[in-house]
C-alpha cells in the first residue's frame, strides 16, 4: 500500500477536521446572518460554499443579491444559486430562477424557466404561484389557463397571497376553471384577509354586485375602503362612484371628488374622466372648466371614449363663458365600477 506524502496526509487531515465542524459552523454563520451579523456571517458562510455546502452556497447567495455584508451583486448572487441548485437545493432553483427572469442575458430566460418548475415541482409554494403566473401570461412559456390554474391552485393552498388573488380573477372570469362566483369569493377574501389590496377592490364589487354573495353594500365600501387607504387606485375609483352615485344614502360629493383625485392623480382614467365631470358640473367643488377640460384630456389621451366624446363639449363651453355663463347641462355619464 502506497504511503501517504506529509503533504497529501496534511490535506486529508484539514478536510476531515473541517467537514466535522462544518454543521456547527454552519449554524453560526446562520445565526450571523440572522442577526444581521453579515460581516460575520460572510466569514464563516463563504469557506463553507467553497468548500460545497450547499446550503451556505445558497445563504451566500441571498447576500449578494440583497446587499447584505457586501455590495448587491446579481451575478455573484447567479453563482451562488447555481452552485447550490445544482445540488438540488429547492431554495436555490427559486431564487435563481426568479433572478434569470430578469437577467439582462434574454438567452437566461429558458433556464430560468426549468429552475422554477424544478423548484415548483418539488413543492416551493412561490415558484409554483410564479410558474402560474407564468402560463397565464404566456410568457417564456406557450399560455395556457389550464396549467396555469394547476399550478396557481397548489400555491393558493399553501397561502400565497399573489395565488389566492389570481384564483378569484380566473374563478370570476371561468379562464381555466368552471366559472364559479363562490370560488372567487373565498380565494378573494382569503387573499384579502391577509391584506391584498387587489384581493380586497375585487371582494367589494362581488359583495356590490351580488356575485356569489348577496348584494351588501356595507361590506362592499368596507373592502372599497381597505384597499383605497392602501393605494388601490381601482377601489379609489370605486369608492368615489359609491360616494357620488349615494348607493347607499344620499350623494357624498366631497368624500367622491376626494377619492376621485387619488385615482386620477395615480393615473387611473376612469377617476380622471369622473373627476373632470365633477369640475364641469361643480360637483364638490366650484364649476371649473379649465380643471374639468385638463381631467377630460388626461383620460382621453389614454384612449377612454367617453372623455375623448366629451372634449369637444367643453370646449365649446369655455368659448361661451368668455361671454356669458356657461353651459352646465349634464354631458357625461359615470363611468361603472373598474
Amino acid at each position: 500500500m502506497a504511503a501517504f506524502t506529509p503533504r497529501l496526509l496534511f490535506l486529508l487531515l484539514f478536510l476531515s477536521s473541517t467537514l466535522t465542524g462544518s454543521a456547527a459552523s454552519f449554524k453560526d454563520g446562520v445565526k450571523a446572518w440572522s442577526a444581521a451579523r453579515y460581516a460575520q456571517a460572510m466569514k464563516i458562510l463563504r469557506p463553507l460554499a467553497h468548500l460545497g455546502h450547499a446550503h451556505a452556497q445558497m445563504i451566500l447567495g441571498v447576500m449578494y443579491e440583497n446587499g447584505q455584508g457586501t455590495k448587491p451583486d446579481a451575478q455573484q448572487a447567479v453563482k451562488w444559486y447555481e452552485l447550490a441548485a445544482e445540488q438540488d437545493e429547492i431554495e436555490a432553483k427559486y431564487r435563481l430562477g426568479s433572478l434569470l427572469l430578469v437577467d439582462q442575458n434574454e438567452n437566461r430566460r429558458p433556464e430560468a424557466v426549468k429552475w422554477l418548475r424544478s423548484a415548483a415541482d418539488e413543492g416551493h409554494r412561490f415558484a409554483q404561484a410564479r410558474v402560474g403566473l407564468l402560463c397565464r401570461q404566456g410568457k417564456f412559456m406557450a399560455r395556457d389557463d389550464s396549467e396555469a390554474a394547476r399550478w396557481l391552485t397548489l400555491a393558493a393552498e399553501q397561502s400565497v397571497t399573489s395565488a389566492q388573488t389570481m384564483m378569484g380573477v380566473l374563478s370570476e372570469r371561468g379562464e381555466g376553471v368552471t366559472q364559479d362566483f363562490q370560488a372567487a369569493l373565498k380565494w378573494y377574501k382569503l387573499a384579502a384577509e391577509q391584506g391584498d389590496p387587489e384581493a380586497q377592490c375585487n371582494l367589494g364589487v362581488l359583495y356590490q354586485q351580488g356575485r356569489g354573495v348577496s348584494v351588501d353594500y356595507h361590506e362592499a365600501v368596507r373592502w372599497y375602503q381597505t384597499a383605497a387607504e392602501k393605494g388601490s387606485s381601482a377601489a379609489q375609483f370605486n369608492l368615489g362612484l359609491f360616494y357620488q352615485k349615494g348607493v347607499d344614502g344620499g350623494p357624498n360629493f366631497d368624500e367622491a371628488i376626494k377619492w376621485y383625485r387619488k385615482a386620477a392623480e395615480q393615473g387611473q382614467a376612469q377617476a380622471q374622466c369622473n373627476l373632470g365631470l365633477c369640475y364641469q358640473l361643480g360637483w364638490g367643488t366650484e364649476v371649473d372648466l379649465q380643471a374639468a377640460l385638463q381631467w377630460y384630456q388626461k383620460a382621453a389621451a389614454q384612449g377612454l371614449i367617453e372623455a375623448q366624446n366629451t372634449l369637444p363639449v367643453v370646449r365649446r363651453q369655455l368659448e361661451r363663458s368668455r361671454t356669458g355663463p356657461a353651459n352646465r347641462q349634464q354631458t357625461s355619464s359615470l363611468i361603472g365600477p373598474f
